[in-house]
């Protein structure tokens, strides 16, 4: 499949306001079109169920299994995922109108909103009109990214992540001990609008301290022995087996050259030969040059590897 994002009746299932996302797939909305609006537009109009699960052994009578069930959407009845029956569904809408309301009480902005893999993920992303410059120009934004699974495999997360203008390079914002950059809730209990909204007040209060940090890589230099090893730890060289020859990894000579000039804002004043700078070649990397199209990127970048890798490296940076 070409894109992890689906087409459900004639529409792909994400909505955006502002620059078209990706590979142009989505309805655009206006700034201040209704929630409504937003859940249809984006392919979230529909409500996950549970149904038993039932086998056939060969030979024998179908059977049930007591503890599990399959969770299904009820507009295709396209299958989503198998859990125990104590799993408890975090519904779209629910992900929708929890936006809404930071919306209007937090003067936050809707600006992303879709599924991928047919609904196995749904998430939302707001800007919260935050917004610093580390050195001079070089903007970062911070926004507001949740996100919930119907297929088991994920918790209910929010998570404060900031983008870096110049760019588009999501910074992922590792966590800190006083202020956690992630909120997290398991499929245990039911959604706590309320609980959720209290703690990430906590979360989005620390992009000043987060600013603070950015300000700290762009004031400091590195070495290349610096760098050649901190791109060892994420990109380890290999031996060719059938040459023998030692192999530079990929993303290690890609990383190198954004970092080296190649980079969009590299050669902006506080990223030339700096850790920030040394971030932002990471960031790219992995938001896009990594992966063998758009979708697999921003799916990595946000939920899967591509994240973990950009938390550990702006953690190194950070220490």
């Amino acid at each position: 499949m070409a894109h992890l994002i689906e087409t459900t009746n004639g529409k792909a299932e994400i909505a955006f306001v502002g620059q078209t996302p990706w590979h142009g797939l989505g309805q655009e909305l206006t700034k201040d079109a209704p929630i409504d609006v937003w859940q249809r537009e984006a392919g979230l109009a529909w409500t996950a169920k549970t149904a038993n699960v039932m086998f056939t052994p060969e030979h024998a009578a179908p059977q049930e299994m007591s503890d599990k069930v399959v969770i299904y959407r009820n507009d295709t009845n396209a299958p989503l995922g198998v859990a125990t029956d104590r799993y408890r569904i975090h519904q779209p809408g629910e992900i929708l109108d929890f936006f809404n309301t930071l919306v209007k009480s937090a003067g936050f902005t809707l600006e992303v909103a879709g599924a991928i893999k047919g609904g196995k993920r749904i998430w939302a992303l707001a800007n919260t009109n935050r917004e610093a410059c580390v050195v001079n120009d070089d903007a970062v934004k911070g926004y507001l990214l949740l996100s919930t699974s119907f297929d088991g495999t994920t918790a209910t997360v929010g998570q404060f992540t900031s983008i870096r203008v110049v760019c588009n390079n999501t910074l992922s914002m590792a966590d800190q001990e006083k202020t956690p950059s992630r909120v997290a809730f398991r499929h245990a209990s039911v959604f706590d609008a309320s609980r959720m909204r209290d703690r990430l007040g906590v979360v989005v209060g620390g992009f000043d301290g987060m600013m603070d940090g950015y300000r700290k890589l762009a004031r400091t230099g590195v070495t290349g022995d610096f760098v050649d090893n901190f791109l060892e730890k994420f990109f380890p060289t290999s031996v060719n087996q059938r040459t023998g020859q030692v192999q530079a990894h990929r993303g290690y000579v890609k990383v190198m050259e954004l970092f080296e000039g190649q980079g969009m804002g590299a050669a902006l004043a506080g990223a030339q030969g700096t850790r920030w700078g040394l971030l932002n070649a990471m960031t790219q990397y992995i938001d896009h040059e990594r992966g063998h199209n758009a979708d697999t990127r921003m799916t990595n970048a946000w939920f899967g590897s591509g994240d973990k890798i950009k938390r550990e490296a702006e953690s190194l940076l950070l220490a």
